[in-house]
């Protein structure tokens, strides 16, 4: 399936979808959100998979790099954050447009993984060989292996679902009668989230870890895992955080399904630890990140830089919220895909400049006044600002935790990131 993109402001959709939009105006209908599938190869044009056993074996050092890898201390927790900028790519051939900077380490993450530990993990979407055989590698050493998918990948003939995959002992694709999701239940739901957790694993410093959460925006494909800008956080020795996501994915594992996951009250879905709070969807009440925007007191020191694969029309709570804080005082820079004219049309006129680069992130950038302290913070995760993102798929949103003082590596990180897209990228 085509992924959306954005061209002078609209949208153009894959062909399906217009024919949609096409009945509903002729009927007068109010046309229903565009199917938003991101992240799957091309089926007509496959890109060829140019990683190869050695190339992974070779992928063992890893190093800090401006823009594309930084190491930094999150309440106490090593973490490490990974980088795609495929313009000027971190890693791969220049001017191929493929940057393999967030997949390879994924895959050098499964590989250091010993005999007798256990990964669990979640896939939206995947055509990448080298991650579904270091998965299977990793079984046949001895590592205990759950992995659930989206349903879309039970169809898949590709070589990384039917060689590797298909191989695994604990493997569930996640396909029911109207949806595709592992969890949701609302028609065309699917589980978007990119997760994985590891009981044991080596960072890429050589430090073994115990309770290794990795998570992002990177899908294990080229096109929107390597061919497009993304963030990947991988939490070392956290176990609260270990612990809940495991059980987040023992649950989408066991397709245990709900129209509406999010709970604060019981925990299920509000899962909050030391190096981050996630938030998972879907959640039908109100709006999780507008939720979390909320934590903000807008003034004049505030800046908050928005770096989205997609901002909706079906999302302007959270536009309608990023204008109030703009008019309370925060500075405000948005760089995505596709923005949705009424989107477009809202932050134009709140004087909120909007650059077009190709992103895949789902990123806040956030320097402001928390509850009377000021931090430095990053959200990142697999949630779109889309309505369908919100309250129908499966999607986590990820809160890091605060940076305060004088260092903030991770904010750091992050807007070096942003500053590759947003500087090079076009003003709309």
């Amino acid at each position: 399936m085509a992924r959306n993109v954005l061209v002078a402001g609209a949208v153009k959709s894959p062909l399906l979808v217009l024919l949609v939009l096409a009945v509903a105006a002729a009927c007068g209908a109010t046309p229903p959100d565009p199917v938003e599938i991101d992240g799957i190869d091309d089926p007509g044009s496959p890109i060829p998979d140019p990683i190869d056993d050695a190339a992974v074996t070779a992928a063992t050092a890893v190093v800090e790099s401006a823009g594309c890898v930084a190491h930094a201390s999150l309440a106490g927790h090593s973490t490490w954050l990974f980088f795609t900028r495929p313009d000027r790519p971190c890693k791969g051939e220049a001017g191929s447009g493929i940057d393999t900077n967030a997949v390879d380490e994924l895959t050098r993450l499964i590989g250091t993984v010993p005999a007798g530990a256990r990964i669990d993990g979640h896939i939206f979407s995947i055509t990448i060989d080298a991650v579904a055989k270091a998965l299977l590698d990793a079984e046949a050493r001895g590592v205990e292996v759950w992995l659930s998918t989206d349903g879309e990948v039970a169809a898949s003939t590709d070589a990384s679902k039917t060689q590797y995959l298909d191989k695994l002992t604990h493997k569930v694709y996640c396909t029911h009668s109207n949806n595709t999701a592992c969890i949701a239940t609302a028609d065309g739901a699917i589980s978007h989230t990119k997760l994985f957790v590891f009981s044991t694993a080596t960072a890429p410093d050589g430090v073994v870890g115990k309770n290794v959460v990795w998570f992002g925006s990177a899908n294990q494909t080229y096109a929107s895992g390597a061919k497009l800008y993304n963030n990947t956080v991988t939490v070392y020795g956290d176990a609260a955080l270990y612990t809940k996501l495991q059980a987040y994915l023992g649950d989408l594992f066991a397709q245990d399904r709900r129209a509406d996951y999010y709970d604060s009250a019981s925990g299920r879905g509000y899962l909050l630890a030391d190096a981050a709070d996630v938030y998972v969807s879907p959640e039908t009440q109100t709006d999780l990140v507008v939720n979390r925007l909320n934590d903000i007191t807008p003034d004049d020191q505030c800046r908050v830089r928005v770096m989205q694969a997609s901002v909706r029309d079906s999302r302007m709570d959270v536009v309608d919220q990023l204008i109030a804080m703009k008019r309370g005082g925060c500075h405000m820079w948005v760089v995505s895909d596709t923005v949705e004219p009424d989107a477009l049309a809202a932050l134009k006129a709140a004087s909120i400049p909007v650059h077009h680069m190709p992103i895949h992130d789902k990123a806040f950038l956030v320097y402001g006044n928390f509850g009377g302290t000021y931090e430095y913070r990053a959200y990142s995760g697999s949630h779109n600002l889309s309505g369908s993102s919100a309250h129908k798929f499966d999607e986590i949103f990820v809160k890091l935790a605060p940076e305060t003082g004088t260092v903030h590596p991770v904010y750091d990180a992050y807007f070096t990131h942003f500053n590759d897209a947003y500087n090079t990228g076009p003003a709309l």
